[in-house]
């Protein structure tokens, strides 16, 4: 086994920091669509605020996750 000096790569880490704004706002607006899908095929408008109030946490939620990931890459990994 060989020691490498070199310091690890974290492909993913780097694509969520540099995409993740946008990737938590694609995926807050599934339950948004699907609301919208369920609106127009017949269901009750209350499935349709459900959905809002869905996508909004689930924004929230990865939007925090990715500062996180920021803050985490920014002090943790080397450049």
């Amino acid at each position: 086994m060989s020691m490498s000096n070199q310091p690890p790569v974290y492909p993913t880490i780097r694509f969520l920091v540099a995409k993740g704004d946008l990737l938590a706002v694609l995926a807050a607006l599934i339950p948004v669509l699907l609301g919208f899908w369920g609106l127009a095929s017949g269901f009750s408008w209350v499935w349709m605020a459900f959905a809002i109030v869905v996508g909004t946490g689930l924004w929230l939620i990865l939007r925090s996750y990715v500062e996180v990931l920021r803050i985490l890459s920014d002090t943790l990994m080397p450049r």
